[in-house]
This record gives C-alpha cells, structure tokens and sequence, in this order.
C-alpha cells in the first residue's frame, strides 16, 4: 500500500512543479517587457495566458526525462536539494531544446521574442526540481523501507 501512495504522492509533486515552472517561464517571458506593451489590459492578460499555454508544449517536452530522473532518485533513494535542482536544470534544458517556445509565440503578439529563453528554461527547472524535491524528493525510496 506504501508503493500506490508514493506513486500519488510522486505524480502530485510532478503535477505542481510542472505548474510552477511553467508559470516561471510565462512570467519571465511576459515580466521583461510587461512595461513596454501595448495599454490595453486585456491584451497584457491574454498574451500571460497564451505563454502559459505555449510553456505547456515545454511541459511535455520535459516529461520522459523528468520519469528518467525520478525513477532513478527514487531507486538510488536520492534526497538531496542539489540533485533535484541539477535534475530539474537538465529537464528545462532538455525541454528548452525539445520544444522552442519563444518560436511558438513569435506570430501571437508584436512583442519582441524571448532573448534569455536558455537562462529562462535552466531557472525554471531548477525551480521546478526543488518544488518536487520539497514535495516528493525529500522521502525519495521510502516505500522501499516497509
């Protein structure tokens, strides 16, 4: 019974730190030119929505190697912050060359394309990998305990 719930405990902590970085890299692909876009507000909302539905393409770039880096954290029982930083900066990485999002969003708006998107997609993954390290990575091999 402890393997079906980590299995629930590793997919919620997958789940939450695909949401968190993709919304890190919606705000860094928004944030740098948020002042400089045009005034309208419905425009400025609707451009974040649509870098939030672009970074998803990266979402699932990002998958199979993120199921590689969790399977082998949780069979080595790998629990610290650093390896689960490092992880999640291989993923974005990997997600980043998977899947071009500032090429996505290139006909959506008059808004200059991302210039920092290798930076951008490293930072979101090291966020993304300490969000699950603090949910899931903590307790990685547990069920292998009982």
């Amino acid at each position: 019974m402890s393997l079906i719930g980590r299995i629930i405990v590793i997919f919620f902590a997958f789940v939450m730190a695909l949401m968190v970085a993709g919304i890190l890299l919606a705000i860094g692909i928004v944030g740098p030119d948020w002042a400089g876009a045009d005034a309208d507000p419905f425009e400025r909302v609707t451009f974040f929505f649509v870098s939030f539905v672009a970074t998803s393409f990266a979402g699932a770039a990002a998958t199979l190697p993120a199921l590689v880096l969790i399977v082998f954290s949780e069979i080595a029982r790998m629990r610290s912050f650093i390896y689960y930083g490092v992880a999640g900066a291989v993923v974005g990485l990997a997600a980043y060359f998977g899947s071009d999002v500032s090429s996505r969003l290139d006909n959506t708006t008059d808004m200059v394309p991302v210039g920092h998107a290798l930076q951008l997609a490293a930072a979101a993954g090291i966020i993304g990998g300490l969000v699950y390290w603090l949910i899931a990575g903590r307790k990685a091999g547990a069920w292998r305990a009982s």
